[in-house]
């Protein structure tokens, strides 16, 4: 399993999941309305968390174009 390094940068990208996903799930609980800008701050702190990841996570080494021959 990769690790992670959890530095202010991604903690800050936590935080603000966390701050735009309160209100949403509060509103799930009490029965209330969540609007479609809800929605799409959400999806926006989740791409952002995404891309926070995915920065951080080893990168696959680009492997190197290599010509086949064919076999006659």
């Amino acid at each position: 399993m990769n690790e992670l390094d959890m530095d202010s940068g991604l903690a800050a990208v936590i935080d603000y999941v966390r701050e735009v996903h309160a209100p949403i799930s509060q509103a799930i609980t009490d029965g209330g309305p969540v609007t479609a800008t809800d929605c799409a701050l959400l999806s926006g702190a989740i791409d952002a968390l995404l891309d926070a990841i995915d920065a951080r996570l080893p990168q696959a080494a680009a492997q190197p174009n290599v010509a086949l021959k064919a076999v006659a």
